[in-house]
């Protein structure tokens, strides 16, 4: 019976090491999945809000804006901007569903992407933007060449929330850059644009 107290010890640490293995394995899990996507308009819509510039590419991003996982794809954005060195017209649609007020939208998220050099803000109402470009998940990125040709269309994260160097943001600056490139696509990591608990939660 002396033992027992050590017996029980092991087997509450053994039970601390389950616990916590299995709580990392549930966040990586969660952090790798992909969100879903659809098929985005090979050619730019002529019903849109956002604007064009001739002889420019255009970068456009869908955000729910209380999806925490978006402030890293406007991080990646920062830096795609940085480097197109303003030779890329770029917008950031930010959702409003119906039924919510005038400045549910304005979130710190949404003052990030204000606070882009050379990105225009806009507020994309009931969704009806993300439609028309076939835009489901929150951080879906789409680059169009100067003629209006899809280019790109995906993510620009390696994972939920995560900065840093990754496919996706490789694949824009090359496309950008005329540079070759076999990676038109990448898995987009954020919340469903349009999933009823998001649109309840903090900034």
């Amino acid at each position: 019976m002396r033992r027992l107290p050590q017996i029980l010890g092991v087997l509450a640490t053994l039970a601390w090491a389950v616990a916590i293995g299995v709580g990392v394995e549930r966040i990586w899990r969660y952090e790798s999945t992909p969100g879903a996507a659809e098929a985005s308009p090979p050619k730019w819509p002529a019903s849109t809000l956002v604007a064009r510039r001739p002889g420019q590419s255009t970068l456009v991003m869908f955000v729910h804006p209380r999806c925490p996982c978006s402030r890293a794809s406007l991080t990646e954005l920062r830096e795609i901007m940085t480097q197109a060195g303003g030779n890329l017209t770029a917008a950031v649609l930010f959702l409003r569903p119906q039924g919510v007020d005038d400045a549910w939208e304005r979130t710190a998220t949404f003052r990030e992407a204000q606070g882009i050099s050379g990105v225009t803000v806009r507020v994309d109402r009931d969704g009806a933007e993300a439609a028309r470009f076939g835009a489901v998940t929150s951080g879906y990125t789409l680059l169009y060449d100067a003629g209006g040709g899809l280019l790109y269309a995906g993510g620009i994260t390696a994972a939920r929330g995560h900065v840093g160097d990754n496919a996706g943001r490789r694949s824009v600056l090359a496309l950008l850059r005329a540079h070759p490139t076999d990676r038109h696509e990448h898995p987009v990591y954020g919340c469903p644009l349009h999933d009823p608990k998001s649109s309840q939660g903090g900034a």
